[in-house]
């Protein structure tokens, strides 16, 4: 139940100077000889492949030099393995073969890999028809037993060697075909993906650069099986006399001979048979390591591996400086963290007691998640260590055995995490989620704990409560799963309820109803609650105090109204100048875009698009967007906001062609682009005006994080637009390019080099910015661009894009749910709900003289500057 990115991505990146080296240089080799399970697998196939080459000089005796004297001879020194019953010398044998049995393996299993992988990737990018077209045939194939299709094939073709080979390799291509389509479903729907599509990359280059990386785990650990199952594959053919043919040797040839002779002479299958499970064995091994070194992410944590676990331990503390109460629901005490060498949280103290609300804010890395998850037992990584001391209602937590802290999750302890979407299991009902906790730690019987599930959802809040037990996750909003998630965290009546970032993927209408719902419930039940949060604003709201972490340590700790009126560490005051807000912007002039109406880049007239969706009740027309009309002036901003599903994206996905008519989607009216002197109809836009567009229409999009590729070096992902539009050619030429694209977003050189959770959240959205101006672009499409991002660093964002709007003249179109953030960057704002927009203008007016109701609602969920408890 870790939170991966607490050691992996901002964890480890963060408080690192711009241009620091990577902690570590360990090659992937190297990495690889650390793995021991799959250097002894190496070994193995490494005698193998010894073995098939040298045979000749490595056996004895000759295949089938027979020696009737000393038939069924058992082991000795003179026949290491014994003889069959022709004298035959079993050790030369099992030799000898290794070259057939291992040439057979890997032909075919080349031949179904390099088939069913490209079957697999086509029919799962493509989708529709040709999915369907495709898999089918698959599918007719693979419901044929395996083996008996091989012999069908074998008939066909007649025995021998080649024969086994062309059958074990199509018996095997559903396998791959199936796993490569199911991965490859994943790949193409993300951000990374979608990003290289909005760039102009084709579909080819897709699938090699992007999809056939991301999917190479599973299809490198389905090939170490199919080896070992295509060496069993041509053993049990040979078996059958439909393989290799008398009397050349092979291991299951052997075992076919050896079958008459179990009894008398166990030598003649014992010994191919374990030649066949050695080698069977020792694939998968190095199958596992393969795969765990090619993935970048995996490397991180093979690296740690080589730093011994250090024990997790309860210490004696040093005097702490804050009091405890004696109503303190968890009190922490000199607590460290570490992963491998590095030590991330240094020696700190807290507490929160009944009824109270602790804030803990910082940026991303500064150890603020991970404090509290070690604090609460739920931190465990490879080469991982926390030490001092963490009592939770009476019982130490810091080194507590695997028992005794499920005992105490949920009943003791309740967590809402950030991300409510990944925090939920897809695959079980609200129900199924809600009541396993009471029926699992209060002993209730299933309709006592239904009873109890509806309840809860009645004090979160949730509508229809009855028909909401039966839904699934995906079939609820942001805010109605992240009520969800509260409703399972307070299931067993727990003493402390710890949310983490609980309402930063949520928009600021959504995010004020949970921090209000979490207020209410914590009034109704006294429990007290740590709240995790970057954003000093939401800490505002909810928190009685605050403490201000930084690099693994406190720099302040204080009541909320006294922080906020008198921070005494120039971090908390660099985080308190940092928030967004309305008072200090100041009114921008919207003359210029008057003056510039002629010279529009960009104007979307009647845009209209439909989804249709298969729902309960049949198919359902769902209305993304319903007649919008926007335009933006060139060199201008145009600020697009409202709450979730409003028809945000919709926009910004038919503006750069990821969102067009077909399966199910209907596009209609118009969107003219003006880029390069020309006017171009990007809805249906084809050949060179596509190919235009797609170099002069940038998007960056809301989570840096998952719209970089993770398989790909920063250079890596920057030269790909510069390849695709052929803006440059040679390697020199696109590293030149590549660094001065960095330095325009404010990076160093040193980052080039470096894979995407290698950086900081900030770091990473430069990255992406620095992407999307390689190809050029006159307009650039932000969505949510900043969401992600702690306030300091998204402070950071938007002056980078200001300073390059005026550099360069850029035209934006900049998505968000706060209205604050909006009006820091944006000329003028249009405003979305339901698909529609309900109120345009220039930003000075929209945002402080709003004509709706509902940009009025907007503006009211936006955090105070001075603290207000909810």
């Amino acid at each position: 139940m870790t939170k991966p990115e607490a050691i992996s991505g901002d964890e480890s990146a963060a408080g690192a100077p711009a241009g620091a080296e990577p902690t570590s240089t360990d090659s992937a080799w190297r990495l690889f000889l650390r793995n021991r399970a799959s250097v002894v697998g190496l070994v193995v196939i490494g005698v193998v492949v010894v073995c098939a080459v040298f045979g000749p000089l490595i056996a004895p005796y000759g295949a089938n030099e027979i020696d009737v004297p000393n038939a069924l001879a058992a082991p000795s020194w003179s026949h290491l393995f014994g003889t069959d019953d022709l004298g035959r010398d079993v050790f030369s044998r099992v030799v000898l073969a290794a070259s057939v049995s291992l040439r057979v393996a890997v032909i075919a299993v080349a031949i179904s890999l390099t088939v069913g992988v490209i079957l697999g990737m086509v029919a799962g990018y493509a989708g529709g028809v040709l999915d369907t077209a495709l898999m089918r045939i698959v599918d007719v194939v693979f419901s044929f037993p395996v083996l008996l299709l091989a012999l069908a094939i074998v008939a066909i073709l007649g025995p021998g060697v080649t024969s086994a080979m062309i059958a074990i390799g199509v018996v095997y291509i559903p396998i791959f075909a199936r796993v490569a389509r199911a991965d490859t479903l994943r790949v193409r729907q993300t951000q990374y993906v979608q990003a290289a599509r909005g760039t102009g990359v084709g579909t080819s280059r897709i699938l090699a650069r992007h999809v056939l990386p991301n999917i190479s785990g599973p299809v490198i650990v389905q090939t170490s099986i199919s080896l070992a199952f295509a060496i069993l594959s041509e053993a049990a053919l040979s078996f059958l006399g439909l393989g290799v043919q008398p009397p050349d040797p092979s291991w299951g040839r052997m075992l076919f001979d050896a079958q008459g002779f179990i009894t008398d002479a166990w030598w003649m299958g014992v010994f191919p048979g374990l030649a066949i499970l050695l080698t069977v064995f020792a694939f998968n091994l190095v199958g596992d390591g393969v795969r765990d070194v090619l993935d970048p992410r995996q490397r991180t944590l093979l690296r740690n591996r080589g730093h011994e676990r250090r024990p997790t331990v309860a210490t004696t503390a040093a005097a702490r400086t804050d009091p405890v109460p004696d109503d303190a629901v968890l009190s922490v005490e000199n607590l460290v963290v570490g992963v491998g060498p590095r030590k991330i949280v240094h020696g700190i103290d807290f507490h929160v007691a009944r009824g109270e609300t602790l804030g803990i804010v910082g940026e991303s890395g500064s150890g603020k998640s991970l404090s509290v998850l070690s604090a609460t037992g739920l931190f465990d990584a490879p080469s991982a260590y926390v030490t001092g001391s963490s009592v939770l209602t009476g019982t130490e937590i810091v080194g507590a055995p695997a028992s005794r802290l499920r005992a105490l999750h949920g009943t003791r302890v309740g967590f809402v995490f950030q991300d409510p979407s990944s925090s939920l299991n897809p695959l079980l009902t609200v129900e199924q989620q809600l009541t396993e906790g009471p029926r699992r730690h209060l002993g209730l019987s299933r309709q006592q704990a239904r009873e109890r599930a509806l309840q809860l959802l009645r004090d979160v809040h949730l509508p229809d409560p009855e028909s909401r037990l039966r839904a699934y996750p995906h079939q609820l909003s942001g805010g109605q799963r992240q009520r969800v998630m509260i409703a399972i965290a307070l299931a067993c009546d727990p003493d402390l309820l710890v949310a983490d970032e609980a309402t930063t993927a949520l928009d600021v209408t959504t995010q004020a109803q949970i921090v209000d719902l979490v207020a209410e419930l914590q009034r109704e039940r006294g429990m007290a609650v740590l709240w995790i949060s970057h954003d000093l604003g939401v800490i505002g709201r909810i928190a009685d105090r605050v403490m201000v972490m930084r690099d693994g340590r406190v720099v302040e700790s204080r009541g909320v109204a006294e922080l906020f009126d008198d921070p005494h560490d120039d971090y908390t005051k660099k985080l308190l100048d940092a928030r967004p807000l309305l008072s200090k912007v100041e009114q921008r002039g919207h003359g210029a875009s008057t003056d510039k109406a002629r010279d529009i880049a960009l104007r979307v007239d009647g845009l209209g698009v439909d989804h249709m969706v298969r729902g309960p009740a049949g198919r359902v027309h769902v209305h993304a967007a319903d007649g919008v009309d926007l335009q933006v002036a060139r060199g201008r901003t145009l600020g697009i906001v409202g709450e979730s599903g409003s028809g945000k994206s919709t926009v910004a996905g038919v503006i750069t062609g990821l969102i067009g008519s077909g399966q199910g989607t209907t596009v209609t009216g118009s969107i003219r682009v003006s880029v390069d002197g020309r006017e171009i109809e990007a809805i249906g836009a084809r050949g060179a005006d596509e190919a235009l567009l797609r170099r002069r229409v940038a998007m960056v999009f809301q989570d840096p994080a998952a719209s970089l590729d993770p398989r790909m070096t920063v250079a890596a992902s920057i030269g790909e637009p510069l390849r695709t539009h052929r803006l440059a050619r040679r390697g020199g030429e696109i590293r030149d390019r590549a660094e001065k694209l960095l330095s325009d977003v404010s990076l160093d050189a040193s980052f080039l080099d470096r894979y995407p959770h290698e950086m900081s959240g900030g770091q990473r959205q430069r990255i992406c910015i620095a992407r999307a101006l390689a190809s050029e672009p006159e307009i650039l499409i932000l969505d949510e661009s900043t969401a992600s991002l702690d306030v300091s660093v998204q402070a950071g964002v938007l002056d980078l894009l200001a300073g390059l709007q005026r550099e360069k003249g850029l035209t934006y179109l900049f998505i968000a749910h706060d209205l604050a953030v909006v009006e820091q960057i944006s000329d003028t704002v249009a405003v979305m709900q339901h698909g529609r927009v309900v109120e345009t203008g220039p930003a000075s007016r929209i945002l402080h003289e709003p004509e709706t109701e509902y940009t009025r609602t907007l503006l009211a969920a936006i955090p105070p500057e001075v603290p207000a408890r909810a």
